[in-house]
């Protein structure tokens, strides 16, 4: 080998190990960036074919594979990426232990999964009157047969791809950095924004692609309820099991509600998420149950500036 080729040998890890090195003392920017372009490069061609903006005739086959692929290629791949770059394996195992971590006790579960329908439903029928209330009356088993099923295929189909990185990698390093409210601001807004190509989709979030308002009424809702999350999270130890339970349980209630009534919620039902956003906060002081830590890693404390006083 030549002394010119050993020297470029000797060169090549330098660039690699240039993004390494970036991420790990960016390990945000780098999370959010992988989990960005993992999705993107994949929705994107989605959103400029003929389900989309009709630039690009793709097979069906494909756009399904795509699809698919989209779910779950993104912000959890990205969250075990930069966990094993930055933790190593025991990193990776625990971020595995909060996806198992169920014992949060039962007055949790029954706020979310009977809580969130309850509350919704509620909301909508100030809006469009008692009929929905009366369509749910008159068919309880949708309960079984729509409500559950739709949990339980959410917990999977996208919670499993998406919350072991917003809530699992993300949002306890965005608390320790900000304190819980600013994480939760820049976590909604950038969860809202990760979404934008499929609006363009006809059919993945309205019927006839992209709409500004859905677009600006759903952007409002994910950052407002992420704040309602954050405050669950926190209060659950850090599960991320919990998590894709709220994320399930809220695509759940979204889909009963259209089974219910095709009325649009209209101005009430996009102001109550900042509503019950700003009860929640007023109600923990500003806290959402955090506790200075990283949750369900006790021992990473972060100054004292960001603990609860009591």
């Amino acid at each position: 080998m030549s002394a010119t080729a050993a020297l470029h040998t000797r060169e090549l890890p330098s660039f690699p190990t240039g993004l390494l090195a970036f991420a790990r003392r960016h390990p945000l920017v780098a999370y959010f960036a992988l989990a960005y372009v993992l999705t993107w490069v994949l929705v994107v061609p989605i959103a400029l074919s003929q389900r989309g903006v009709g630039w690009l005739a793709l097979p069906d086959w494909l756009l399904l594979v795509l699809f698919l692929a989209g779910t779950f290629v993104g912000p959890a791949p990205a969250a075990f990426a930069l966990t094993a770059l930055i933790d190593g394996r025991a990193g990776v195992r625990a971020l595995l232990r909060r996806m198992v971590q169920w014992r949060v006790g039962i007055a949790w579960y029954l706020l979310v999964v009977v809580g969130y329908p309850v509350v919704m439903l509620a909301v909508v029928s100030v809006q469009v009157g008692a009929a929905p209330l009366n369509a749910l009356l008159s068919n309880p088993w949708l309960l079984v047969s729509s409500y559950l099923p739709g949990i339980a295929v959410g917990l999977i189909f996208p919670s499993l791809g998406e919350e072991p990185g917003w809530r699992g990698f993300a949002l306890p390093r965005l608390q320790r950095l900000y304190g819980p409210l600013l994480a939760s601001l820049i976590l909604g807004l950038l969860h809202a924004l990760w979404h934008t190509p499929a609006y363009f989709v006809r059919g993945a979030i309205s019927d006839n692609g992209f709409d500004l308002g859905v677009y600006v009424g759903n952007s409002i809702g994910i950052v407002a309820f992420t704040f309602v999350w954050t405050w669950l999270f926190n209060s659950t130890c850090g599960s991320v099991l919990f998590a894709m339970l709220m994320h399930a349980t809220s695509n759940a209630t979204s889909q009963l509600l259209g089974q219910l009534s095709d009325a649009d919620s209209g101005l009430w039902g996009r102001l109550f998420p900042v509503l019950l956003a700003l009860l929640v906060v007023a109600a923990t002081r500003g806290w959402l149950a955090y506790r200075g830590r990283v949750p369900g890693q006790p021992g990473q404390q972060r100054s004292v500036i960001w603990k609860h006083s009591r």
